[in-house]
């Protein structure tokens, strides 16, 4: 009996944790299949930072339940005990996964602004909802299925423009400003002037011009016929890709493109 007590106490710890693993990697598989196919499609969990923020959620929650379990399972308590201590540590880690689905919710990309001379990623969390009502009415209600193209506009009131100019002192930029938006097509002939060859891209990264060869001929055209812009946002710096003559995005490439 003494030989098998080792393995049954063993046993008795690691296969409460085990399936408490199991599960835990199940609802992070199912949180995963939601942010990365609706809220931060391709490349957005890069340009975003969605992937990050999702890393750090499984990698401190996910892991840190079936850990809790792994201790609370002592072969000396009673299975009414266990079972209070159970329940105690999923409580605390579906609190600590929703609000880790919420945060992401938040920092999700909304929309893909043409602003002067480049594209801004704007989150939901950086828009103020009151100011929502004052952006053309198809554009008051933020999306949840990835961002959308649109454009910002300067002010022309000589009142806004102040406020526009004290608001980017303060980071909040043209196209954090719901009054600004317009649909891209509006602006689409004012992004693609402002546009560069993609020539000028291969020349400061050669790298990528096999990656925009491919680019080009997916959409049947020739690389010489194609402008990027960089695209911003708080945690990256990328370019899209654009084609005449509507300035509509191809795709993009992770390098910077203010040069």
């Amino acid at each position: 009996m003494a030989a098998e007590s080792g393995p049954t106490l063993s046993r008795a710890r690691w296969v409460p944790a085990a399936v408490h693993l199991i599960a835990s990697a199940g609802v992070a598989a199912i949180g995963a299949l939601l942010i990365f196919r609706l809220w931060y499609p391709p490349p957005f969990q890069a340009i975003a930072g969605g992937l990050s923020l999702f890393v750090l959620l499984v990698s401190v929650d996910v892991v840190l339940g079936p850990a809790l379990t792994l201790v609370a399972a002592s072969p000396g308590k009673s299975l009414r005990e266990f079972r209070r201590d159970l329940a105690v540590i999923v409580a605390l880690q579906v609190a600590g996964f929703a609000y880790g689905i919420y945060t992401i919710a938040l920092a999700r990309p909304v929309y893909e602004v043409f602003e002067i001379d480049r594209f801004r990623v704007v989150t939901a969390a950086d828009i103020d909802p009151e100011e929502l009502v004052k952006a053309p009415p198809q554009l008051q209600r933020l999306p949840w299925l990835g961002p959308r193209l649109i454009a910002a506009v300067k002010p022309t009131d000589p009142g806004e423009q102040v406020k526009s100019i004290n608001l980017g002192f303060a980071g909040i930029d043209l196209s954090m400003i719901p009054a600004n938006w317009r649909p891209f097509s509006a602006e689409a002939a004012r992004a693609w002037s402002a546009a560069r060859p993609v020539a000028a891209l291969v020349k400061r990264y050669p790298e990528v011009g096999s990656e925009l060869s491919r680019i080009a001929a997916r959409e049947g055209r020739t690389s010489a016929e194609l402008r990027f812009l960089p695209v911003m946002s708080r945690r990256a710096s990328w370019v899209a890709i654009l084609a005449p003559p509507d300035a509509r995005v191809l795709g993009y490439l992770p390098v910077d493109g203010f040069f």
